[in-house]
């Protein structure tokens, strides 16, 4: 049950991360500048959600 625990965090870490790279490339924050856009914020609010709701249903079953 410790290496799938290592595992759930390392895949919601894993895809906290992406999406945070996407919230930063859709907005242009690597070519010095801040757009604002919609879908970036999207994806941050998406890796956000998904990587906590991943790592609390693990939890959940993980008790049961």
């Amino acid at each position: 049950m410790e290496a799938l625990r290592k595992f759930v965090i390392s895949v919601s870490i894993a895809i906290f991360v992406i999406c945070f790279y996407s919230f930063l490339v859709g907005n242009n924050i690597f070519q010095g500048k801040f757009d604002n856009s919609f879908i970036a914020w999207y994806f941050l609010a998406k890796g956000a959600f998904c990587s906590v709701a991943l790592y609390l249903l693990f939890r959940i079953l993980e008790k049961h």
